[in-house]
């Protein structure tokens, strides 16, 4: 049992440093730059391929993104232990111009594993920081001036995240480089974590899973709720602001949640019939991104449209007036963004 739990340890600590040995072909995060010109637009970039398409790229350079807030890998649990899941495979080069603030998804689980095991949350951080700096420079993204942890904390769960966070912290600013991390409405209800800055992420502002939701993504009402109305918000860090541009299908299977599905469109008449809520149902037995979807099933197709976003944006205002901030579009795919005109884009990211 002792080799066992021994091999395993060996096995997770290669995965996470498994592309150390991968040389360096990108820039160095001590490069020197202005970060001063850096344009304050910014997008989210979460897919596990990073490759841009021409629509991408045009949309990169029209709008002047400044910054992309790229997903390097998640944190999860398997077979009991915590280790790197969906890395971000690369096949497109860092865009010209733009700087990369990598951002890394930790699991609940993988927190609650990694506070138990030898070494602790110390070596937890040490091994998170490693394998995305080798990720970093192997691909070309630096100079890397901050790092983003992405965590779904909760009250029972902030304390361990708060102390990766300082660990995590405490290493990149003996290199000279920021932390930062993303914080959902609900978390502002409770202290703010230890970190320089962190991400608003205005999305996601309802239950997905209840078939009476109107729209989970955004909606002026339920995140109105966090942000006081009028009132001013007070938080113990500097944050920026992520504005939703994506849309998803909720399935149901009578008033049961079944998954979410990245497919938006159902215009296929063989299969959909648009009902007068505006919902789908299937028509037909067929299988969809994996699943198995049966007639009378429902699909309730999740849009955030311009006007939402801009009650949002009121909100904001009126809960976090005045001081410095980066409005960020989340995120960026050319399926999406086009259902927005240039101009309203540019609203998004203007003040």
């Amino acid at each position: 049992m002792q080799h066992s739990i021994f091999y395993k340890s060996v096995i997770i600590f290669l995965s996470f440093l498994s592309i150390a040995s991968c040389g360096n072909r990108g820039s160095s995060q001590k490069d020197g730059g202005d970060a001063s010109n850096i344009s304050p637009n910014s997008v989210y970039y979460w897919k596990t391929r990073f490759a841009i398409n021409e629509e991408e790229s045009s949309f990169l350079k029209a709008n002047s993104i400044g910054r992309i807030y790229l997903r390097l890998f998640d944190v999860g649990v398997e077979d009991g232990c915590a280790i790197p899941i969906a890395t971000t495979a690369f096949e497109s080069a860092k865009p010209a111009g733009i700087e990369i603030v990598p951002v890394v998804f930790i699991t609940v689980r993988a927190l609650e594993w990694a506070k138990d095991e030898k070494g602790g949350l110390e070596e937890f951080a040490r091994k998170i920081v490693t394998r995305a700096s080798n990720m970093c420079d192997y691909n070309g993204l630096g100079p890397v001036r901050e790092l983003q942890l992405d965590c779904d904390w909760t009250a029972s769960t902030r304390e361990d995240y708060y102390a990766l966070c300082r660990e995590v912290g405490a290493i990149l600013r003996a290199n000279g480089i920021a932390l930062s991390s993303t914080i959902r409405l609900h978390q502002l209800r409770q202290s703010a974590p230890p970190v320089d800055r962190g991400v608003l992420m205005l999305y996601n502002t309802g239950s997905f899973r209840d078939p009476g939701t109107d729209n989970s993504i955004l909606s002026e009402k339920d995140a109105s709720a966090y942000l006081k109305g009028n009132k001013p918000v007070k938080y113990g860090i500097p944050l920026d602001f992520a504005y939703p541009a994506f849309s998803w299908g909720v399935w149901f299977r009578g008033n049961t949640f079944m998954t979410l599905l990245h497919t938006s469109d159902y215009a296929d008449a063989d299969l959909y019939r648009q009902c007068d809520d505006g919902c789908f149902e299937v028509v037909k037995d067929h299988v969809l991104e994996g699943h198995q979807l049966q007639t009378l099933d429902r699909i309730r197709v999740e849009h955030p449209s311009f006007k939402e976003i801009q009650s949002v944006k009121a909100l904001v205002a009126k809960g976090f007036p005045g001081g410095e901030h980066r409005n960020i579009i989340y995120h960026l795919d050319s399926n999406n963004l086009k259902d927005y005109t240039a101009d309203e884009i540019k609203s998004i990211f203007d003040d």
